[in-house]
């Protein structure tokens, strides 16, 4: 099996989000090496857009980019840490940092104190000061310092600043997306914690609450900064939402061969190169009435011939599907695209994930992270 991925399509997501975001910055998520479709590959091209902002989750994602030189002068930040991390290295590759907790912020300022130390150059003109963005938890309780703990994070962030040893650039959040009135009261707690910070002394100037869902339908939510990951990928929200229903492209698409075409009296299938070895989800009919199952009979198609057929089984390195009237125009060798473009008339990805109950982000992190990789730029 292998995946291509439309860089192309990419690019022009990035344009279509950038305009609908406009005057907030994007931030373009590619942590999980970018959902499957290549960390470095899908920088590069986000940064040739005119990207600057970059969530990479970890901070070993952002050395690695940074290494790489694919983001040139632009932001990585990382926010999946803990006070063990190796926060001097972080530092010396310029990571923006995202701090939920007092002790994490000691130990980030305790690093920029000893890189400062330790410097050769003459005092004053090689000082590491850490860029960290404070998050307070809203409601998602995904990290983030609870309302009652933030005054004492934001007092020792100003601390830490007028020692010289951090810089406080941003306040954020996580949201859950859960519903309107949940989102708009997790939007109050994050307005108190910027309230709370100013009054601290602090003067952050990116505030990011968004992802690519609420970035996308709220103009209220948007900000300085939206952290967008599968919309730029071209990954619907779930609940039967696609790329068309957004204005944007899938940027990657799952390919397979066809092993044998299998005929008999009162049906023909066709066996593919892919299985759950590679990425697409274990399934088969239930014996006892067959029909049951995670992925409903007719709830996944892949596309042979310009035709959609119905997947019957998924097993370890091979699928088989439902022939019909199709059945005299297959043959050993042809192609099946497993989800690609709705543009082409393609299953798309997010009819398997609504199959299996499940989002978008899952099955392509699985899938790319195996397949092998074919890039292009339509």
């Amino acid at each position: 099996m292998r995946v291509v991925i439309d860089t192309g399509a990419y690019r022009r997501n990035l344009a279509v989000l950038r305009a609908r975001l406009s005057p907030a910055q994007l931030m373009a998520v590619v942590k999980d090496d970018a959902y499957g479709h290549g960390a470095i590959q899908m920088a590069r091209v986000a940064r040739e857009c005119g990207v600057s902002n970059f969530g990479v989750l970890d901070i070993t994602t952002g050395i690695s980019l940074r290494n790489d030189g694919v983001l040139g002068d632009g932001v990585a930040f990382a926010w999946l840490f803990d006070a063990n991390d190796d926060f001097e290295a972080a530092l010396e590759h310029h990571i923006d940092l995202g701090v939920s907790n007092v002790h994490v912020l000691d130990a980030i300022a305790a690093a920029a104190a000893a890189k400062s130390a330790s410097s050769s150059s003459p005092a004053g003109s090689s000082r590491r000061t850490a860029r960290v963005h404070l998050k307070i938890d809203s409601g998602l309780h995904r990290n983030g310092a609870a309302p009652h703990e933030w005054t004492d994070l934001v007092s020792r962030a100003k601390h830490w600043q007028d020692q010289g040893s951090i810089d406080v650039v941003g306040v954020w959040t996580h949201i859950g997306e859960a519903s309107d009135a949940d989102d708009n009261a997790s939007r109050d707690v994050f307005e108190a914690a910027i309230t709370q910070a100013h009054d601290a002394g602090l003067r952050p100037t990116l505030r990011h609450l968004a992802a690519s869902a609420a970035s996308f339908e709220r103009d209220d939510f948007r900000y300085d900064l939206a952290r967008v990951g599968g919309f730029t990928y071209g990954i619907g929200p779930g609940s039967g939402i696609g790329p068309a229903d957004l204005g944007l492209e899938a940027v990657m698409s799952a390919h397979a061969s066809v092993l044998r075409v299998d005929k008999s009296a009162g049906s023909s299938v066709a066996v593919l190169d892919a299985g759950y070895l590679d990425g697409i989800p274990a399934w088969s009919l239930d014996p006892e009435d067959g029909e049951t199952g995670s992925l409903p009979r007719t709830g996944c198609d892949v596309l042979i011939a310009g035709v959609r057929c119905p997947v019957i089984a998924v097993g370890a390195d091979t699928m088989t599907v439902a022939l019909g009237d199709t059945a005299s125009a297959v043959h050993a060798g042809d192609e099946a695209v497993i989800f690609g473009s709705h543009l082409r008339g393609e299953p798309v990805l997010q009819e398997w994930a609504d199959a299996l109950g499940t989002v978008g982000e899952e099955i392509v992190v699985r899938v790319g992270s195996r397949a092998e990789r074919e890039y292009r730029d339509s």
